[in-house]
């Protein structure tokens, strides 16, 4: 049996049934609640709301000096067995809030409140517990990972380096550039740094001399964040936001000046906010 929603009668005309609108979202759920998310190794993003029934709670204990509180967020930190913490000021209006963290790694949550004159605390929020990445390359060399001098020459074959055309000589420098130090770093020796002896690479034969090397490359990462429904360009070039309006980007930085235009436009199309960052690299080399 096929059943009809909202049919019409028989005899009367037929209209289209509109949609159901599930509407915006509320802006509370009347439920006091404090929630911070891991964004990289250096940043903290928490929101929150404070339901009215806690806000009575705190000023039928604490009265009047409640007014003179400071709003904060008080972020506690535990790396290595070590809890330590810290203060950041906050708009408790304002529903959320970036924190910047003075290292990555380790085990993060927070607590929302009201710091007040004498010192004492007025806790209206705790947070869930995070951790955050490292933030640095892992000291864990595992040899598995090592590459033969044969596989380095098939993967730089397969990049496709020998069929870029004439335009593209600079892209042409840079892969051969990393190439070479790639290559130079699979052929030298790397001391075990990690107490189960673990190496990466190749060691050199008895008959070389000293092999002392040195190899370091830069990246850039560019991050920020604008309102969730933006029009955002990067370079001219249209970039997905996250759903809280963060982005980020991550690249290799040769040699030279390069140029990161970051343009946001309003979604209404009337308002709009212009980044430019310029970073140059020099690079030099000596050997004595």
């Amino acid at each position: 049996m096929t059943s009809h929603v909202n049919a019409p009668s028989s005899g009367s005309a037929s209209r289209p049934v509109a949609p159901v609108s599930a509407g915006p979202l509320p802006k509370e759920y009347g439920v006091t609640r404090l929630v911070i998310l891991p964004r990289d190794p250096r940043w903290i993003h928490a929101y929150w709301e404070i339901a009215p029934y806690t806000w009575d709670e705190a000023r039928k204990q604490y009265g009047d000096i409640l007014k003179q509180g400071r709003s904060v967020l008080r972020v506690f930190s535990q790396h290595e067995g070590k809890t330590d913490h810290f203060d950041v000021d906050i708009n408790v209006e304002a529903r959320n809030w970036y924190v910047i963290s003075p290292q990555g790694g380790g085990e993060w949550h927070a607590q929302l409140g009201l710091l007040l004159p004498d010192g004492r605390f007025v806790l209206l929020a705790i947070s869930n517990k995070i951790r955050l990445p490292a933030g640095q390359v892992s000291d864990v060399l595992d040899e598995k990972w090592g590459i033969l001098q044969a596989d380095w020459e098939r993967l730089f074959e397969l990049s496709g380096s020998g069929r870029l055309g004439a335009g593209s000589l600079d892209v042409v420098k840079m892969l051969a550039q990393r190439w070479e130090l790639l290559r130079s770093v699979s052929s030298a020796s790397l001391i075990p740094s990690s107490p189960t002896g673990a190496s990466w690479g190749r060691m050199p034969s008895r008959s070389t001399e000293k092999g002392f090397w040195l190899v370091a490359d830069t990246e850039v990462i560019v991050y920020g964040a604008t309102e969730p429904d933006a029009t955002l360009t990067f370079q001219g070039r249209p970039v997905a936001l996250n759903p809280d309006g963060t982005f980020s980007f991550r690249f290799a930085l040769p040699d030279g000046q390069q140029v990161f235009p970051i343009h946001a436009t309003h979604r209404d199309g009337d308002l709009s906010r212009f980044i430019e960052f310029k970073v140059s690299r020099e690079s030099r080399k000596s050997q004595e």
